[in-house]
C-alpha cells in the first residue's frame, strides 16, 4: 500500500491533485491510500503520521508554516519519503532541492496533469516499492507484518511484545528471546538495551540515556550501548 499526502491550502487544487494520482494508480493498479491536508501545521502535527508517507505534494505558499518548512521537518525525521513541490511561483526550485525535492511543478502549466504524471513516474521508478513483510506467531494469532510498521520490541522474561503502528499503535505478543529473532531485522534496527530492540526511523532524539520516540515514548539506553546508539541515529538521519 503506497501512502501519499497532498497538502496544500487551495482545497480545490488539492482535490485536482488528488483526481490524479487516483487516475495514475487505479490505470497502474498501485493500492494507494491518501490523505489531505489544509495547512503545514496540520500536516507535521502528527509526527508519526508524517512518516507512514511515501509521497509528498507540498504547495510552498501557505500560511503560518509553508511548504519549505513542512518539508524541512520532514526531513528531520525521515530521508526516504518523496517529496514533490506543485506552486503557483518559480522563485523557489533551489530551496526545494535542498530537501531533496524530487520535482517542482508549477499550477499554471498547461501540461500539468501530465507533469504529474512525469513526476509520479519517476518516484515509482526510485522507489521499487517492495515492503520487507514477515509472518509472526503471536499470542493473538499468526499475522504477516511489514518491518517497518514495527516501532519497538521489548523483551521481558522470554516474551516479548512488538509495538506496531496499524491504524493505531498496537501491542502483539509472543514467547521468544530478542537474541534469537534480532538475526531477521535490518540494520534499520538498533538494540539500545538487552530489553528492546528499536526501529531507527521512530527514533526523535537521545535526552541523556533515554532514547525519545515519534508518539513520545520514553525508553532507555544502556551505558554501555549509548555511544552505539547515537552514532547510529545520527548516521540514519544524516547528520554525520
Amino acid at each position: 500500500m503506497i501512502r501519499i499526502a497532498v497538502c496544500d491550502d487551495e482545497v480545490i487544487f488539492a482535490e485536482k491533485v488528488k483526481k490524479i494520482v487516483d487516475k495514475y494508480c487505479t490505470k497502474r493498479q498501485i493500492p494507494f491510500q491518501i490523505d489531505l491536508y489544509q495547512s503545514g501545521k496540520e500536516f507535521i502535527a502528527d509526527h508519526v503520521k508524517m512518516m507512514e508517507y511515501h509521497i509528498v505534494f507540498l504547495d510552498i505558499n501557505m500560511e503560518e508554516i509553508d511548504g519549505l518548512e513542512a518539508a524541512r521537518e520532514l526531513r528531520k525525521l525521515c530521508r526516504e519519503t518523496y517529496v514533490i513541490f506543485v506552486t503557483a511561483f518559480i522563485n523557489y526550485t533551489l530551496e526545494g532541492y535542498k530537501v531533496d525535492a524530487i520535482r517542482y511543478l508549477l499550477k499554471t502549466d498547461k501540461n500539468f496533469e501530465q507533469s504529474m504524471y512525469e513526476g509520479l513516474d519517476t518516484v515509482f521508478q526510485k522507489m521499487q516499492y517492495k515492503p520487507s513483510i514477515r509472518e509472526f506467531a503471536f499470542q493473538e494469532g499468526t499475522r504477516k507484518i511489514a518491518l517497518e510498521k514495527i516501532i519497538y520490541i521489548e523483551s521481558n522474561l522470554h516474551k516479548l511484545t512488538f509495538c506496531i503502528i496499524e491504524d493505531e499503535i498496537v501491542q502483539y505478543t509472543m514467547y521468544e528471546t530478542l537474541n534469537h529473532i534480532s538475526g531477521m531485522f535490518s540494520g534499520d534496527f538498533v538494540r539500545i538495551h538487552q530489553s528492546y530492540l528499536v526501529n531507527l526511523r521512530y527514533i526523535r532524539k537521545i535526552v541523556g540515556n533515554d532514547l525519545l520516540l515519534l508518539n513520545n515514548l520514553t525508553l532507555p539506553v544502556a551505558r554501555s550501548k549509548l555511544k552505539e546508539v547515537r552514532q547510529k541515529v545520527a548516521i540514519y538521519k544524516g547528520v554525520i
